[in-house]
């Protein structure tokens, strides 16, 4: 029987599993955290053959093609216009990205957009070791998409920004009126990750978490680890994330040639226990990501103590007090970056004052006052 009452459909195709990253943790926080709410149902993607138990207000999509990522996109959009095409003109729909809703030109009557990184910005961004093909054909796929939520921008009753610095870039690259774009900024979410207590150990073990990809720039950190080891051959860096193949081989291959085979530790994600035990036993988070939208692992890093020290892009720059609870270093600027990193090992109570700032800082990001203020804007 159709429902004559009217609901507000939180659509995402990124949130199960949780290790797709920081994309599915902030729709998975906002969703769960909405759904205490009566008026609120949730749409998410689920693999097709695949029993999952999980909230009944919660209408799962099943996809074929699942694990095959723009295919996915596609399967899951026309989906849920089959399934929900007839509450279009009653309901409100929320799409926490461009990929929720990809490529469909029929839209709600009413509906709001998150965005979590520019995609204009991206498709400008030019990746270090790309190959003439690999660029052609990653631009070419980023042209559609910038296309498209700049699309899906200028026709949503309100756009979310995850940062103030994103909500800046999206004013700027899409012409966009910024009096349209709220900022809802991530926050921690304390029932996975407890704030640290007592001083943090220092120890030579460098933290990196998140998909290993090109646009996270993983090769950067392996350049910059080589100079690390230069200067004292105990540093380690741990990863934690996957990604594709071809690239994983490349930075194999990268740390082979260097002879770092013994300093570099990869950590496929399986819980959120493992995650916890690695922010705890390493003394920094490093990162040389070129495009973050926000930077969720960043926070989780700091809420554990670690100063982080990270390339300048967008949302970062929204968490990071240079200097204060870490360091913002320029793109490719290897040598900047390793000598803030030995800085801190060399300054000990420096590097315990930045701790606890880094720890301080998470209490400005809490998911109460954001999930409060975006039920107020959808009104």
């Amino acid at each position: 029987m159709r429902h004559t009452e009217k609901n507000v459909y939180l659509v995402s195709f990124e949130y199960f599993p949780i290790s797709q990253g920081g994309l599915a943790r902030h729709a998975k926080a906002v969703i769960d955290r909405l759904l205490v709410h009566k008026v609120f149902k949730a749409v998410i993607a689920v693999p097709m053959r695949d029993k999952i138990e999980i909230n009944r207000r919660i209408v799962t999509i099943p996809c074929l093609f699942f694990k095959n990522k723009y295919l996915c996109y596609l399967e899951f959009s026309f989906r849920v216009l089959l399934k929900l095409i007839y509450r279009f003109n009653k309901d409100t729909f929320v799409f926490f990205s461009l990929l929720s809703y990809f490529l469909i030109p029929l839209l709600p009557k009413k509906f709001y957009l998150f965005v979590h990184s520019n995609e204009k910005r991206v498709f400008l961004t030019d990746y270090p070791g790309e190959s003439i093909k690999e660029r052609f054909i990653r631009k070419s796929i980023y042209f559609i998409n910038y296309q498209w939520e700049s699309f899906l921008c200028r026709k949503a009753r309100r756009v979310f920004s995850v940062s103030p610095s994103l909500k800046e870039e999206t004013v700027q690259q899409y012409k966009m009126n910024r009096h349209n774009i709220t900022v809802i900024t991530n926050g921690l979410d304390k029932r996975v990750f407890s704030k640290g207590t007592g001083q943090k150990k220092l120890n030579k073990d460098l933290l990196y978490v998140g998909k290993i990809s090109p646009r996270k720039n993983i090769s950067d950190l392996i350049e910059i680890l080589k100079l690390l080891t230069n200067s004292d051959p105990q540093f380690k860096l741990h990863i934690m994330g996957s990604g594709e193949k071809s690239y994983l081989n490349k930075i194999r291959s990268m740390i082979h040639e260097y002879k770092l085979d013994s300093n570099v530790f990869f950590h496929p994600y399986r819980t959120d226990v493992e995650l916890n035990t690695l922010y705890e036993k390493c003394s920094i988070f490093v990162t040389t990501s070129l495009v973050e939208g926000f930077g969720l692992v960043v926070l989780e890093a700091m809420s554990k103590g670690l100063p982080v020290v990270v390339y300048e892009n967008l949302g970062v720059r929204d968490i990071i007090i240079n200097k204060t609870n870490g360091y913002l270093i320029k793109r490719f600027d290897y040598q900047s970056f390793v000598n803030k990193i030995l800085y801190l090992y060399k300054n000990k109570n420096i590097y315990n004052k930045m701790s606890d700032n880094a720890i301080k800082r998470v209490n400005d990001f809490r998911w109460g006052p954001s999930v409060k203020k975006l039920v107020k804007e959808i009104g």
